[in-house]
């Protein structure tokens, strides 16, 4: 219950949760959810006319669960701030619609529920003097944070503190979603020790899985404004024939490419599901993040922001990229005053991981723009930004001097030194190691429909896991 106060209150109360705090707290948490939940019901009862027993077996379940939402805590509990006027209603709709498969009636009204929630919780200040008392100090505290904010005063520039925060985050190659009961990887496996540089081919014009998809699906995606417009067959032809003229290349030597070359300072990465994206740009930051602290004063500093993060602070009113480094939902937060000066020098490698997952378009533009921002307002820093193909529209980017690449599957000789290392990685016993990596290796090269999936690198390091698990590699075929 404690972890719940503090993710619902996380807008409002900004320091350490005392008991005494957290007293007042509870009380006031549980008389807001309740009352959330009983205006829920309400407008599905008396607004939609749904049956009392539909509304206990379709929706009260999922609704408990929906206020538990990690992202729907600090939604309920910023209207308990003192200035807020309205909360995130399209926000919650979004959340519902997108992690529970019960729809709402098309008469529900999620704005409505929202205005009747932020009256009750004004209700519940007024109500209770202690309360009200909390959250009128809170706001006191804020605004003596905020004038020590603008002399600099927090939060530090600490490199080291920053290091460590990197490492921690995402050192561990992220097998979470996986059952590890027969093995857990967590432990054994490090970013940089399985991490198989990829190779890239520029694609200025042509993105080859686009016009793979059947034409209704494109259609689909142009009508929900994801796609650029259709291009004729002549042009299409023609952007291909520049695009298979184009040479292929190591990531990593790319990215070197942009230190010495002004006109690669920023680069957009494009690739498939699975594809190595964000691996590729967290083993660029952790590769700083490893390195002696004499040695990363004099290093280029990497910046690696979660884009569906940086947006959610950006809807919740961060002002801009500066302020979310700053004082955002961040790894290290790094004092703005001297991040700035390494900014306007250049001595920062920003990275804007997954535009993709900014699902809205109109929210993802705006995005977009942000990014333009801040290359024009620091324009010898370095920019990587990447997405998944489809969705993705070139253009703006394209206009603001970005280089467009798209990753390139796996060769075999890159699939070989994975498959090497993951054994030498994951078995102790010799015997075993090579009899297993001999076994893979031979069902890649024997057959066709694994080589294809091994590629991709998602789905060539779930291959020896499941393999592991005892899903042999002749069920792999059939997948």
């Amino acid at each position: 219950l404690e972890d719940y106060v503090k993710d619902f209150f996380k807008g409002c109360i900004t320091g350490g949760i005392e008991s005494a705090k957290a007293v007042v707290l509870k009380k006031a948490l549980g008389e807001a959810v309740q009352e959330f939940l009983r205006i829920v019901e309400d407008e599905l009862e008396l607004r939609c006319e749904v049956p009392g027993a539909q509304i206990r077996d379709n929706y009260q379940l999922p609704m408990k669960k929906f206020i538990r939402h990690q992202e729907v805590k600090p939604l309920l509990g910023k209207a308990f701030a003192k200035d807020c006027r309205k909360i995130d209603s399209q926000q919650l709709g979004k959340i519902w619609r997108q992690y529970y498969p019960t729809a709402m009636p098309t008469e529900f009204d999620w704005d409505r529920v929202a205005q009747q929630y932020l009256i009750e919780v004004k209700r519940i200040v007024k109500q209770s003097p202690e309360l009200k008392t909390l959250l009128e100090l809170e706001t006191l505290e804020a605004i003596e944070k905020n004038t020590q904010e603008t002399a600099g005063i927090i939060p530090d520039f600490n490199l080291k503190a920053y290091q460590e925060g990197l490492q921690e985050r995402y050192a561990n190659l992220n097998l979470d979603s996986l059952d590890s009961s027969v093995y857990d990887y967590r432990e054994k496996l490090k970013v940089w020790q399985v991490f198989v540089p990829q190779n890239v081919r520029e694609c200025q014009e042509f993105l080859p899985q686009v016009y793979e998809i059947p034409k209704e699906h494109q259609r689909r995606l142009r009508e929900s404004n994801e796609l650029e417009a259709e291009i004729d067959h002549q042009t299409w032809e023609r952007y291909k024939e520049i695009y298979y003229q184009q040479p292929v290349c190591s990531i990593l030597a790319l990215v070197n490419q942009i230190w010495e070359n002004t006109s690669n300072r920023y680069l957009v990465i494009l690739g498939d599901p699975g594809s190595g994206k964000s691996m590729f740009l967290q083993y660029l930051a952790l590769n700083w993040a490893r390195s002696p602290l004499d040695n990363v004063i004099e290093l280029p500093i990497p910046m690696l922001i979660e884009l569906r993060t940086y947006n959610r602070d950006r809807i919740s009113g961060c002002k801009d990229l500066l302020e979310f480094f700053h004082k955002g939902n961040v790894i290290c937060r790094l004092n703005q005053h001297q991040l700035q000066e390494k900014l306007k020098a250049g001595k920062v490698l920003v990275m804007f991981d997954g535009l993709d997952e900014v699902f809205d378009p109109t929210q993802r533009d705006k995005v977009i723009t942000d990014i333009h921002r801040f290359t024009n307002e620091y324009p010898q820093v370095r920019v990587i930004v990447t997405s998944r193909i489809i969705g993705y529209k070139a253009q703006r980017l394209r206009d603001a001097e970005f280089r467009h690449f798209l990753l390139q599957d796996l060769g075999s000789e890159q699939i070989k030194d994975f498959i090497y290392r993951w054994h030498e990685l994951t078995f102790i016993d010799e015997t075993d190691k090579l009899r297993k990596r001999s076994r893979l290796q031979r069902s890649i090269d024997n057959s066709k429909a694994i080589a294809e999936l091994a590629g991709n690198p998602l789905l060539l390091t779930l291959i020896p896991i499941f393999g592991l698990n005892g899903l042999s590699y002749r069920i792999w075929r059939q997948l």
